[in-house]
């Protein structure tokens, strides 16, 4: 069979393949995120070698791990192509447990919240950027917003320039503010993708927040009120360390 046939004869079988089984085609093709269990630790290692470690700063509410479509919206963002891992709580009776300490000395650009220093439940979601950018350790931005305990929307954001991870949000903008007056601190991933994916060998990335900024501050970020009209409020820079465990509850292509 010479060549231009046979590319006829493969045309043709995929047109009838497709014609006939029209569901089996779309269901082949339909992009999914990938589903997470997300554990958030109360306490942060800030030295690897002596295990040395602080209490954290973005806790969870004491009800176990956030698990995607059990207690809360827990997903790579696959098919939206940003590769984020956003852990979501709008829908949930689940909280998110912060603590924030009062503002860095100097910080405050704009406004403070009269509700720090305290320890709060909060509803929203946590983002961990570009998530499945690197198999080996790596820097990325993560931010959170959330409905603060005088009912307002706030955004917390980790988000320093010059990390590993690019954002692939189309349009991405990192806010200048966030690195006023000192700069903000990344998040570090330390990705472990076993070698054959399975049950109980599934992808899995630890996501630590401990930077050290210099001048004692650390794993800084900043906190902007979203009023419902107008520019964010810059609310000050906080000290927030944490740690995440995240997990894929299904395998993917690696």
């Amino acid at each position: 069979m010479n060549r231009d046939r046979l590319h006829t004869v493969i045309a043709l079988l995929a047109f009838v393949s497709c014609s006939l089984f029209p569901s089996l085609a779309a269901a082949a093709g339909k992009c999914k995120d990938i589903p997470l269990r997300v554990t958030i630790y109360s306490n942060a290692v800030t030295d690897t070698v002596t295990g040395a470690t602080v209490p954290a700063a973005l806790q969870s509410d004491g009800g176990g791990e956030y698990v995607d479509g059990v207690s809360a919206s827990a997903l790579i963002m696959i098919c939206s192509g940003t590769h984020d891992a956003v852990v979501n709580l709008s829908s949930s009776r689940r909280t998110f447990t912060f603590v924030f300490g009062a503002p860095i000395a100097g910080s405050v650009v704009e406004a403070a919240p009269a509700w720090a220093p305290g320890q709060y439940a909060v509803s929203g979601w946590i983002n961990v950027r570009n998530l499945t950018f690197s198999k080996q350790p790596f820097t990325t931005h993560l931010g959170s917003t959330f409905t603060g305990p005088d009912r307002a929307t706030y955004r917390l954001g980790f988000d320093p320039y010059g990390v590993d991870a690019p954002d692939l949000h189309s349009g991405s903008n990192l806010s200048d503010l966030d690195n006023t007056p000192y700069g903000t601190s990344p998040a570090v991933v330390y990705p472990s993708y076993p070698a054959v994916c399975g049950p109980g060998s599934m992808p899995t990335w630890l996501v630590r927040g401990t930077t050290s900024n210099g001048g004692g501050m650390l794993e800084v970020a900043a906190l902007h009120k979203i009023p419902s009209k107008g520019a964010q409020i810059h609310e000050g820079q906080y000290s927030m360390p944490f740690e995440i465990r995240i997990e894929a509850l299904q395998c993917f292509a690696y």
